[in-house]
């Protein structure tokens, strides 16, 4: 998919996923590979994105798997359609016995992800999603597939992948997952994104809104989870909040704000009960100001060092002005 690491890397930003070399190098080893790629995390710290950027990235088809409690062989895999069988034999011309044969062919059998993933004639991405869902028992199923891209269905036999699919599997850490899992993937642990990261994914996504609210909003991200709420805010809700403060037009964040601010970050009734307890919004927007305060500093000091040499109409103009116009060009 991608030539090596540093392009990996390059390809992600240009798409608005920023993260480490080191996981850079793992999606380009494990796609190289034909390896799964597990990703553990809390919820909402960018772990689905991550198949959601390289699709964009290399323009490949995205399959997904969303897993949940009950889900079966039939909406994973697939199953054979009763409905298309029975049609087939009433219509049939031939011996019954012809007809039962013909009906366990695969032109009746209605792929589910996994089937579609193994017989796509391109190479695809294929997102089991939040594995953590369903059972171990269900989980051991999954064994033949990421160990040797492969299924064996019952009435049809193995089915091996034209081109085996890249592979991300995702976990919200609900439940210990087993070890053939873990022996079969490379796993990779995601936490939510460091302020300076947050800054540059919500201003990936709404350029149009200030630089200032681009470090409020990762502050607050901060403070926020910093906090244990019992639904903290995941990166895309946070994006959320930017896209409606640029629709709003607000330069800057005051504590008036807090009625616009609480219905994008606030998910359950005790959360909300819990920042409208007084004096704690506020506080929480002072640590985001002052997080926002010292990445903008930062951003200062990093371009006044880039700035180049100081032509004659800058010569009586201070460095920290022209650095500032740097970070905000």
């Amino acid at each position: 998919m991608f030539e090596n690491t540093e392009e990996t890397l390059t390809a992600l930003e240009k798409v608005g996923y920023f993260t480490t070399h080191e996981i850079a190098n793992t999606i380009y080893a494990a796609g190289d590979t034909n390896q799964p790629i597990l990703l553990e995390g809390p919820a909402g710290a960018g772990k689905t994105e991550m198949a959601l950027a390289v699709k964009r990235a290399t323009g490949m088809k995205l399959m997904r798997l969303q897993c949940y409690e009950g889900l079966t062989d039939k909406q994973a895999i697939g199953s054979f359609s009763d409905e298309l069988r029975q049609l087939f034999v009433r219509f049939h011309e031939g011996t019954f016995d012809e007809a039962a044969k013909k009906v366990s062919d695969r032109a009746f059998y209605l792929a589910g992800p996994l089937l579609s993933a193994l017989e796509t004639t391109e190479r695809c991405i294929l997102l089991i999603d939040e594995i953590d869902k369903i059972s171990h028992a269900f989980e051991a199923q999954l064994l033949e597939f990421l160990g040797e891209w492969q299924l064996t269905i019952p009435g049809l036999g193995e089915i091996k992948a034209i081109h085996p699919p890249f592979t991300i599997v995702t976990a919200n850490d609900e439940r210990q997952l087993g070890y053939p899992l873990l022996r079969r993937c490379a796993r990779i642990y995601i936490d939510h994104p460091t302020p300076e990261q947050e800054a540059a994914i919500v201003a990936s996504r709404t350029p149009h809104c200030p630089k200032a609210i681009h470090y409020f909003i990762a502050g607050f991200a901060r403070s926020l989870r910093s906090f244990k709420m019992q639904k903290p805010p995941s990166i895309s809700e946070m994006i959320a909040l930017a896209r409606v403060l640029d629709k709003m037009k607000l330069q800057e964040l005051r504590d008036e704000h807090k009625a616009v601010m609480l219905p994008f970050i606030a998910k359950t009734e005790k959360d909300r009960a819990s920042l409208l307890v007084p004096g704690r919004f506020e506080s929480f927007m002072d640590n985001a100001r002052i997080i926002a305060d010292e990445m903008c500093r930062h951003d200062i000091q990093m371009a006044a060092q880039a700035v180049a040499p100081i032509r004659e109409d800058d010569a009586t103009r201070p460095a920290s002005v022209m650095a500032l116009e740097a970070v905000t060009r």
